[in-house]
Protein backbone atom coordinates (compact mmCIF):
# COMPACT_ATOMS: atom_id res chain seq x y z
CA UNK A 1 0.00 0.00 0.00
CA UNK A 2 1.34 3.47 -1.05
CA UNK A 3 0.98 5.98 2.20
CA UNK A 4 0.86 9.65 1.71
CA UNK A 5 4.28 11.62 2.28
CA UNK A 6 4.79 13.59 5.51
CA UNK A 7 3.84 17.57 4.66
CA UNK A 8 4.18 18.62 8.27
CA UNK A 9 6.86 18.69 10.82
CA UNK A 10 6.47 16.44 13.53
CA UNK A 11 4.21 17.71 16.36
CA UNK A 12 6.64 17.09 19.63
CA UNK A 13 3.86 16.55 22.23
CA UNK A 14 2.71 13.56 20.05
CA UNK A 15 4.84 10.20 19.87
CA UNK A 16 7.51 10.66 16.83
CA UNK A 17 6.77 8.50 13.71
CA UNK A 18 8.70 5.62 12.21
CA UNK A 19 5.87 4.43 9.64
CA UNK A 20 2.39 5.83 8.96
CA UNK A 21 -0.67 4.53 11.12
CA UNK A 22 -3.73 4.30 10.21
CA UNK A 23 -7.42 3.20 10.85
CA UNK A 24 -6.26 -0.77 10.30
CA UNK A 25 -3.82 0.04 13.80
CA UNK A 26 -6.82 1.12 15.70
CA UNK A 27 -8.99 -1.90 14.31
CA UNK A 28 -6.27 -4.44 14.77
CA UNK A 29 -6.75 -3.41 19.00
CA UNK A 30 -10.18 -4.95 18.57
CA UNK A 31 -11.73 -4.13 22.22
CA UNK A 32 -8.50 -3.14 23.96
CA UNK A 33 -9.30 0.48 25.31
CA UNK A 34 -6.74 0.69 27.41
CA UNK A 35 -3.15 1.95 27.44
CA UNK A 36 -2.06 0.33 24.19
CA UNK A 37 -5.30 1.97 22.55
CA UNK A 38 -4.07 5.49 24.09
CA UNK A 39 -0.73 5.36 22.79
CA UNK A 40 -1.87 3.99 19.40
CA UNK A 41 -4.58 6.71 18.77
CA UNK A 42 -1.97 9.36 19.95
CA UNK A 43 0.58 7.57 17.20
CA UNK A 44 -2.39 7.87 14.54
CA UNK A 45 -2.72 11.64 15.30
CA UNK A 46 0.76 12.29 14.99
CA UNK A 47 -0.05 10.10 11.12
CA UNK A 48 -2.77 12.29 10.49
CA UNK A 49 -1.05 15.66 11.53
CA UNK A 50 2.16 15.20 9.41
CA UNK A 51 -0.37 14.03 6.38
CA UNK A 52 -1.89 17.53 6.17
CA UNK A 53 -5.38 16.62 8.36
CA UNK A 54 -5.21 18.49 11.91
CA UNK A 55 -8.92 17.96 11.85
CA UNK A 56 -8.74 14.14 12.00
CA UNK A 57 -5.80 14.16 13.66
CA UNK A 58 -7.94 16.09 16.54
CA UNK A 59 -10.25 13.36 16.32
CA UNK A 60 -8.32 10.93 17.28
CA UNK A 61 -6.78 12.70 20.10
CA UNK A 62 -10.51 12.91 20.96
CA UNK A 63 -10.21 8.98 21.19
CA UNK A 64 -6.85 9.21 23.34
CA UNK A 65 -9.03 11.43 25.71
CA UNK A 66 -11.85 9.24 25.78
CA UNK A 67 -10.24 6.25 27.87
CA UNK A 68 -10.65 6.54 31.73
CA UNK A 69 -6.57 5.94 32.58
CA UNK A 70 -5.37 5.78 35.83
CA UNK A 71 -2.80 8.88 36.97
CA UNK A 72 -0.31 5.86 37.95
CA UNK A 73 -0.29 4.33 34.27
CA UNK A 74 2.87 4.66 32.73
CA UNK A 75 2.02 5.25 29.75
CA UNK A 76 1.09 8.58 30.81
CA UNK A 77 3.94 9.81 32.45
CA UNK A 78 5.67 9.01 29.15
CA UNK A 79 2.77 10.74 27.09
CA UNK A 80 0.85 13.35 29.42
CA UNK A 81 -2.93 13.62 28.66
CA UNK A 82 -2.69 14.86 25.27
CA UNK A 83 -4.38 18.68 26.11
CA UNK A 84 -0.97 20.68 25.14
CA UNK A 85 -0.99 18.45 21.64
CA UNK A 86 -4.03 19.88 20.80
CA UNK A 87 -3.02 23.26 21.22
CA UNK A 88 0.11 23.03 19.55
CA UNK A 89 -2.04 21.62 16.39
CA UNK A 90 -4.32 24.56 16.88
CA UNK A 91 -1.20 27.35 17.39
CA UNK A 92 0.44 25.29 14.36
CA UNK A 93 -2.43 24.75 12.09
CA UNK A 94 -1.52 25.22 8.34
CA UNK A 95 -3.11 27.63 5.48
CA UNK A 96 -4.93 25.21 3.37
CA UNK A 97 -5.14 22.46 5.76
CA UNK A 98 -8.68 21.74 6.99
CA UNK A 99 -9.21 21.84 10.63
CA UNK A 100 -12.73 22.63 11.20
CA UNK A 101 -13.91 24.82 14.23
CA UNK A 102 -12.46 23.08 16.79
CA UNK A 103 -14.56 25.65 19.10
CA UNK A 104 -17.47 24.77 17.73
CA UNK A 105 -16.46 20.99 17.45
CA UNK A 106 -16.02 20.78 21.35
CA UNK A 107 -18.85 22.84 21.92
CA UNK A 108 -21.35 19.81 20.34
CA UNK A 109 -19.25 17.43 21.50
CA UNK A 110 -19.57 18.59 24.76
CA UNK A 111 -23.34 18.99 24.85
CA UNK A 112 -24.32 15.44 23.23
CA UNK A 113 -21.80 13.21 24.78
CA UNK A 114 -22.74 9.56 25.38
CA UNK A 115 -21.58 6.36 26.91
CA UNK A 116 -19.53 4.76 27.78
CA UNK A 117 -17.42 7.55 30.25
CA UNK A 118 -20.16 10.12 29.62
CA UNK A 119 -19.53 12.64 32.23
CA UNK A 120 -15.69 12.55 32.18
CA UNK A 121 -15.43 12.72 28.71
CA UNK A 122 -18.02 15.63 28.53
CA UNK A 123 -16.09 17.72 30.82
CA UNK A 124 -12.88 16.99 28.95
CA UNK A 125 -14.64 18.43 26.07
CA UNK A 126 -15.46 20.98 27.97
CA UNK A 127 -12.03 21.67 29.18
CA UNK A 128 -10.87 21.50 24.96
CA UNK A 129 -13.17 23.80 24.55
CA UNK A 130 -11.78 26.06 26.93
CA UNK A 131 -8.26 25.67 25.25
CA UNK A 132 -9.78 26.36 21.93
CA UNK A 133 -11.48 29.55 23.11
CA UNK A 134 -8.68 30.77 24.46
CA UNK A 135 -6.50 31.13 21.67
CA UNK A 136 -8.03 30.67 18.43
CA UNK A 137 -9.92 34.18 17.22
CA UNK A 138 -13.19 34.87 17.75
CA UNK A 139 -14.04 36.35 14.43
CA UNK A 140 -12.75 33.32 12.36
CA UNK A 141 -14.12 30.30 15.03
CA UNK A 142 -17.31 31.20 16.49
CA UNK A 143 -19.20 29.26 18.21
CA UNK A 144 -22.61 27.40 17.33
CA UNK A 145 -25.12 30.50 18.51
CA UNK A 146 -27.83 28.75 17.41
CA UNK A 147 -27.54 25.58 19.35
CA UNK A 148 -26.80 28.13 22.35
CA UNK A 149 -30.10 29.92 21.81
CA UNK A 150 -32.49 27.23 21.12
CA UNK A 151 -30.75 24.92 23.58
CA UNK A 152 -30.23 27.66 26.40
CA UNK A 153 -26.10 26.16 26.57
CA UNK A 154 -24.07 28.37 29.30
CA UNK A 155 -20.64 27.85 28.48
CA UNK A 156 -18.90 26.81 31.68
CA UNK A 157 -16.13 29.18 33.11
CA UNK A 158 -12.63 28.42 34.60
CA UNK A 159 -13.71 27.36 37.83
CA UNK A 160 -16.48 24.89 36.69
CA UNK A 161 -14.30 22.41 33.97
CA UNK A 162 -11.94 22.65 37.04
CA UNK A 163 -14.10 21.43 39.85
CA UNK A 164 -15.27 18.64 37.46
CA UNK A 165 -12.11 17.49 36.68
CA UNK A 166 -10.93 17.44 39.65
CA UNK A 167 -13.82 15.28 40.63
CA UNK A 168 -13.82 12.94 37.73
CA UNK A 169 -10.66 12.14 36.48
CA UNK A 170 -8.65 9.45 37.84
CA UNK A 171 -5.82 10.80 35.68
CA UNK A 172 -3.97 14.18 36.18
CA UNK A 173 -6.28 15.98 33.86
CA UNK A 174 -7.10 18.83 35.74
CA UNK A 175 -2.77 19.44 36.39
CA UNK A 176 -2.22 18.95 32.81
CA UNK A 177 -5.05 21.12 31.87
CA UNK A 178 -4.30 24.01 34.14
CA UNK A 179 -0.40 23.70 33.20
CA UNK A 180 -1.16 24.24 29.25
CA UNK A 181 -3.57 27.36 30.26
CA UNK A 182 -0.53 29.05 32.29
CA UNK A 183 2.09 28.43 29.13
CA UNK A 184 -1.26 30.20 26.77
CA UNK A 185 -1.72 32.87 29.53
CA UNK A 186 2.35 33.30 30.01
CA UNK A 187 2.44 34.69 26.68
CA UNK A 188 -0.48 36.88 27.08
CA UNK A 189 0.75 40.69 28.62
CA UNK A 190 -2.05 41.50 31.47
CA UNK A 191 -3.45 44.73 30.89
CA UNK A 192 -3.98 47.38 33.25
CA UNK A 193 -6.91 49.46 32.42
CA UNK A 194 -9.63 51.65 34.26
CA UNK A 195 -12.77 52.41 33.37
CA UNK A 196 -13.85 56.58 33.15
CA UNK A 197 -16.98 58.67 32.79
CA UNK A 198 -16.59 61.34 29.93
CA UNK A 199 -18.16 64.39 29.55
CA UNK A 200 -19.44 65.89 25.57
CA UNK A 201 -16.09 66.83 25.24
CA UNK A 202 -14.85 63.50 24.65
CA UNK A 203 -16.96 62.23 22.30
CA UNK A 204 -15.08 62.85 19.41
CA UNK A 205 -12.82 59.48 20.94
CA UNK A 206 -16.02 58.07 21.17
CA UNK A 207 -16.47 58.47 17.29
CA UNK A 208 -12.80 57.66 16.32
CA UNK A 209 -12.95 54.54 18.41
CA UNK A 210 -16.48 53.22 17.06
CA UNK A 211 -15.47 53.96 13.25
CA UNK A 212 -12.30 51.43 13.84
CA UNK A 213 -14.22 48.97 15.82
CA UNK A 214 -17.49 48.65 13.59
CA UNK A 215 -15.65 48.38 10.13
CA UNK A 216 -12.83 45.63 11.46
CA UNK A 217 -15.69 43.58 13.41
CA UNK A 218 -19.21 44.12 12.11
CA UNK A 219 -18.26 42.76 8.06
CA UNK A 220 -20.25 39.67 7.80
CA UNK A 221 -22.87 40.15 10.77
CA UNK A 222 -24.49 43.23 9.29
CA UNK A 223 -23.85 44.19 5.60
CA UNK A 224 -20.90 47.10 5.11
CA UNK A 225 -23.85 49.86 4.07
CA UNK A 226 -25.82 48.96 7.05
CA UNK A 227 -22.56 49.63 9.06
CA UNK A 228 -21.88 53.03 7.40
CA UNK A 229 -25.57 54.10 7.89
CA UNK A 230 -25.34 53.09 11.80
CA UNK A 231 -22.08 54.88 12.38
CA UNK A 232 -23.18 58.05 10.27
CA UNK A 233 -26.37 57.88 12.85
CA UNK A 234 -25.36 57.00 16.33
CA UNK A 235 -21.25 57.65 16.41
CA UNK A 236 -21.70 61.87 15.32
CA UNK A 237 -20.72 63.82 18.89
CA UNK A 238 -23.16 65.92 18.70
CA UNK A 239 -25.95 63.14 18.65
CA UNK A 240 -24.57 61.44 21.43
CA UNK A 241 -24.26 64.80 23.23
CA UNK A 242 -27.77 65.25 22.35
CA UNK A 243 -28.52 61.54 24.20
CA UNK A 244 -26.51 62.80 27.13
CA UNK A 245 -28.42 65.93 28.00
CA UNK A 246 -32.17 64.86 26.86
CA UNK A 247 -31.90 61.15 28.59
CA UNK A 248 -29.01 61.31 30.86
CA UNK A 249 -27.35 59.06 28.65
CA UNK A 250 -23.68 57.84 30.43
CA UNK A 251 -20.50 57.57 27.96
CA UNK A 252 -17.23 56.32 29.25
CA UNK A 253 -14.43 55.21 27.71
CA UNK A 254 -11.99 52.13 28.35
CA UNK A 255 -8.22 53.09 28.85
CA UNK A 256 -5.53 50.95 29.05
CA UNK A 257 -1.68 51.97 30.60
CA UNK A 258 0.36 53.09 27.80
CA UNK A 259 -1.96 52.69 25.25
CA UNK A 260 -5.13 55.52 26.32
CA UNK A 261 -8.86 54.50 25.09
CA UNK A 262 -9.36 51.16 23.44
CA UNK A 263 -12.93 51.21 24.17
CA UNK A 264 -16.04 52.63 25.32
CA UNK A 265 -19.61 51.72 27.18
CA UNK A 266 -22.54 53.94 27.13
CA UNK A 267 -26.10 53.10 29.04
CA UNK A 268 -29.40 54.93 30.67
CA UNK A 269 -31.26 54.14 33.54
CA UNK A 270 -35.22 53.45 32.19
CA UNK A 271 -37.78 55.99 32.78
CA UNK A 272 -40.82 53.89 33.43
CA UNK A 273 -38.60 50.31 34.58
CA UNK A 274 -35.73 50.16 37.43
CA UNK A 275 -33.40 49.02 34.67
CA UNK A 276 -30.09 50.02 33.45
CA UNK A 277 -30.20 50.05 29.54
CA UNK A 278 -26.59 49.19 27.75
CA UNK A 279 -26.72 50.90 24.50
CA UNK A 280 -22.80 50.24 23.43
CA UNK A 281 -20.44 48.16 24.85
CA UNK A 282 -17.25 47.81 22.24
CA UNK A 283 -13.40 46.88 22.56
CA UNK A 284 -10.74 46.84 19.83
CA UNK A 285 -9.91 43.73 18.49
CA UNK A 286 -6.32 43.68 19.88
CA UNK A 287 -7.31 43.77 23.02
CA UNK A 288 -10.08 41.26 22.73
CA UNK A 289 -9.02 38.34 25.62
CA UNK A 290 -8.08 40.19 27.99
CA UNK A 291 -10.83 40.41 30.45
CA UNK A 292 -11.84 43.77 29.47
CA UNK A 293 -15.33 43.07 28.46
CA UNK A 294 -15.99 41.52 31.81
CA UNK A 295 -14.27 44.49 34.03
CA UNK A 296 -16.82 47.01 31.87
CA UNK A 297 -20.14 44.64 32.49
CA UNK A 298 -18.77 44.78 36.40
CA UNK A 299 -18.25 48.29 36.25
CA UNK A 300 -21.79 48.84 34.57
CA UNK A 301 -23.60 46.52 36.91
CA UNK A 302 -21.95 48.43 40.03
CA UNK A 303 -23.38 51.66 38.92
CA UNK A 304 -26.88 49.92 38.00
CA UNK A 305 -26.62 49.19 41.93
CA UNK A 306 -25.90 53.16 42.59
CA UNK A 307 -28.56 54.13 40.24
CA UNK A 308 -31.03 51.50 42.43
CA UNK A 309 -31.48 49.89 39.75
CA UNK A 310 -32.96 46.00 39.69
CA UNK A 311 -31.55 44.91 35.80
CA UNK A 312 -29.10 45.13 33.73
CA UNK A 313 -30.72 44.69 30.02
CA UNK A 314 -29.20 44.95 27.04
CA UNK A 315 -29.34 44.16 22.60
CA UNK A 316 -26.74 41.96 20.82
CA UNK A 317 -27.00 41.33 17.25
CA UNK A 318 -28.28 37.27 16.67
CA UNK A 319 -25.23 36.87 14.42
CA UNK A 320 -23.07 38.42 16.84
CA UNK A 321 -21.67 34.93 18.67
CA UNK A 322 -19.00 36.37 20.08
CA UNK A 323 -20.63 38.66 22.52
CA UNK A 324 -23.63 36.40 22.54
CA UNK A 325 -21.40 33.46 24.54
CA UNK A 326 -19.59 36.69 26.56
CA UNK A 327 -22.76 37.42 27.78
CA UNK A 328 -24.20 34.38 28.60
CA UNK A 329 -20.95 33.54 30.19
CA UNK A 330 -21.37 36.45 32.81
CA UNK A 331 -24.69 35.64 33.90
CA UNK A 332 -27.54 37.30 31.21
CA UNK A 333 -30.24 35.18 29.93
CA UNK A 334 -32.51 35.37 26.89
CA UNK A 335 -35.59 37.07 26.95
CA UNK A 336 -37.08 38.20 23.30
CA UNK A 337 -36.36 38.54 20.25
CA UNK A 338 -36.75 42.03 18.84
CA UNK A 339 -36.31 43.35 15.36
CA UNK A 340 -36.56 47.27 14.61
CA UNK A 341 -37.00 49.28 11.14
CA UNK A 342 -34.09 51.81 12.35
CA UNK A 343 -34.84 53.27 8.37
CA UNK A 344 -33.08 53.29 4.79
CA UNK A 345 -34.40 49.69 4.41
CA UNK A 346 -32.33 48.51 7.54
CA UNK A 347 -33.41 46.82 10.53
CA UNK A 348 -31.41 45.13 13.61
CA UNK A 349 -32.04 41.85 14.38
CA UNK A 350 -31.81 41.39 17.69
CA UNK A 351 -31.70 39.46 21.04
CA UNK A 352 -32.56 41.16 24.37
CA UNK A 353 -30.74 39.63 27.33
CA UNK A 354 -31.41 40.56 30.90
CA UNK A 355 -28.91 40.15 33.91
CA UNK A 356 -30.66 40.85 37.81
CA UNK A 357 -28.04 42.56 39.87
CA UNK A 358 -28.28 43.10 43.78
CA UNK A 359 -27.96 45.78 46.06
CA UNK A 360 -24.70 47.30 47.65
CA UNK A 361 -23.75 45.61 50.74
Amino acid sequence: MKHTAWINPPCPLLPEENRHYDHTDVEALNHERGPLFYETALHYAQSLWREGFPAKSILLINRALSLPLKRDEPILAQWPLPYQALVWIMQNRVEGQFIGNPRRHWQHLATRMVEPNKELRTWRAWACWYLAKTILPDVEFPADPKQIREEQVVEPAYDQIAQQLQRLSTANDLEVWQQTLKTIRDAIQPLAARIRRIGADELPMVQKLGQAIWLAYYPGIISDAQIHYMLSIWYQPSNMAHEMQARDVWYALVEVEERGAVGYISFEKLAMEPVLFINKLYLLPEVHGHGLGGLTLRWAEDRARDLRCKLVRLRVNKRNAPAIRAYLRHGFHFTEDVCSDIGSGFVMDDYVMEKAVGSMA
